[in-house]
């Protein structure tokens, strides 16, 4: 969704870290766009991966992680058109380089950047590659936090959640905040995301 992420980016003052949760192809129309604005940022960006780059991977390289197929129920053929169905190696460099998880400190608040979420009761080096991706369900059933982290991730549209595309903020029942959900369902009809946190851990919500 090229033009929403390039309209999303113009909203963030320009010395803002930002830190990217991954999907960053399939289904929208501009998957080579996307990527060709994340490579003129990068000075300025953390970028993780998306379930949706794994099965990218897992197929150009033909690792057999995923069943055969699953890619292309998934998008594939969106992205494929949007590079003539040629991927240049440094796009392929590029989705093999990212990170599964990112940490940031503000204060005494520390927060868990991932796509899709995180298993409870094992430690963070030790979580499942497909949990950090793909988790959903087992997540949200949580209502406690993780390690004292406030995890922010996407993956999972909030709609699925709450009936409503805007970003979810998951609280226990002491009504803290325990996890932050940003994906607002830009590729079903919802809006792009950014969640702005400052150094006194406010946070703003930036959406196209």
């Amino acid at each position: 969704m090229y033009e929403k992420l390039l309209k999303l980016i113009n909203k963030i003052p320009e010395n803002d870290k930002i830190i990217f949760l991954g999907d960053y192809i399939d289904r929208g129309p501009d998957s080579k766009l996307v990527l060709d604005l994340l490579f003129k940022i990068k000075k300025r960006a953390i970028f993780l991966k998306g379930n949706h780059e794994d099965m990218m991977i897992d197929y150009i390289e033909q690792r057999g992680k995923y069943a055969e197929g699953v890619w292309f129920r998934n998008g594939a053929s969106t992205t494929l058109k949007s590079f003539n169905n040629n991927i240049g190696e440094k796009y392929i460099k590029f989705i093999k380089s990212l990170k599964l998880y990112h940490i940031e400190q503000v204060n005494e608040q520390k927060y868990l950047f991932v796509h899709g979420g995180i298993r409870y009761g094992i430690n963070l080096t030790n979580q499942n590659e497909k949990d950090l991706l793909w988790i959903r369900d087992e997540f949200y059933m949580k209502k406690k936090r993780y390690e004292n982290y406030i995890i922010i991730h996407g993956h999972t549209p909030t709609f699925y959640i709450t009936g409503e595309y805007e970003i979810y903020f998951h609280k226990n029942e002491n009504n803290e905040i325990i996890s932050i959900d940003i994906d607002t369902g830009c590729v079903y009809g919802g809006k792009l995301s950014a969640l702005g946190i400052d150094k006194n851990n406010n946070y703003k919500i930036i959406s196209v």
